[in-house]
């Protein structure tokens, strides 16, 4: 995973904002670790990163057409199947995955859940939505809808 050089971990975090004496002091001081919430913005973000279009990762994703535009100018929120396709079809990293599930206030990849191992699997392994399919109809688990 690509980690921030500087970046503070989760129990630090806790820590930080137990002993805070005001949230905005705290945001002042950790906005750079925060993720932001929308998902429009990480989505805009990856897209740019990634110098791809909607249009190329809606098509990757296998999602109808008005519905990943709708997703991605917010219109609609993404169920966290579409998430994780939009991820696979951008070919994002495990950590974008992650944080894009988050912008999507949906849970992250638990690889100790079955179907959440194979798709880490397939993320960290750099499987297009087909093979992905695949492989969770191998492991018997059910396909990204």
């Amino acid at each position: 995973m690509d980690k921030k050089p500087n970046s503070v971990s989760t129990n630090e975090l806790f820590t930080s904002l137990e002993k805070s004496n005001s949230l905005s002091s705290f945001y002042a001081k950790y906005d750079e670790d925060l993720s932001s919430s929308d998902i429009c913005e990480q989505l805009r973000l990856l897209l740019e990163k990634h110098h791809m279009t909607k249009q190329a990762v809606i098509q990757s994703a296998n999602l109808e057409r008005s519905l990943g535009y709708q997703i991605f100018n917010g219109y609609r929120h993404a169920r966290r199947d579409v998430v994780i396709s939009i991820a696979l079809g951008m070919q994002l990293s495990l950590e974008e995955t992650q944080r894009l599930l988050r912008s999507a206030q949906h849970g992250e990849l638990y690889p100790k859940n079955r179907r959440d191992a194979a798709l880490i699997y397939a993320i960290t392994h750099q499987m297009d939505l087909i093979h992905t399919q695949m492989l969770l109809d191998e492991v018997d688990e059910k396909p990204l809808k």
